[in-house]
């Protein structure tokens, strides 16, 4: 167990971690799961991460950098575009990172689990996880029944005309 108490705890906190090394990942989601943390993964690739992710927030994010030759960043520009607090653990140097990860919080393999879970702790008690908000719709009161049947008129004709 680890050496925060329950007050401390993980309790509630969402925490996505995203790994290729199936031993480290596994055990870092354990002791997540200990203190109370939802955990989504170990996630081996950016695509499963995505899939688990899906329109959901989470509190934090744990990346390995190199997933099988591929690089996590793409999906870290996600997360980042989420406002969700990213921690790199991983054997890759900090310094050949795009600037744009350069302070994020950057831990080397092999991983110190007491130091890394401090962050963790930081991170998700600073700000909630927030779902991404749907698209914004023009209230009905603002568009009258008259101006939604001639949108639908003209989407329906502009498709009979397309032959679809």
């Amino acid at each position: 167990m680890s050496h925060f108490d329950t007050a401390d705890s993980l309790q509630g906190k969402r925490i996505l971690v995203v790994g290729d090394d199936y031993s480290v990942a596994s055990d870092i989601c354990r002791h997540l799961r200990e203190l109370g943390a939802t955990v989504l993964g170990p996630a081996p690739t950016p695509f499963y991460a995505q899939s688990l992710l899906g329109r959901r927030g989470v509190d934090v994010a744990i990346l390995d950098v190199l997933l099988y030759g591929t690089t996590v960043y793409s999906l870290a520009d996600e997360l980042a575009r989420r406002t969700t607090p990213i921690i790199f653990a991983t054997d890759q140097d900090q310094k050949d990172a795009p600037s744009r990860f350069q302070s994020s919080p950057w831990l080397r393999k092999p991983l110190d689990l007491g130091h890394l879970i401090a962050l963790v702790h930081d991170a998700a008690h600073d700000r909630p996880a927030q779902p991404l908000s749907c698209p914004s719709v023009v209230p009905p009161a603002e568009v009258g029944p008259q101006g939604v049947q001639e949108r639908l008129a003209k989407v329906i004709t502009g498709l009979m005309r397309s032959g679809r």
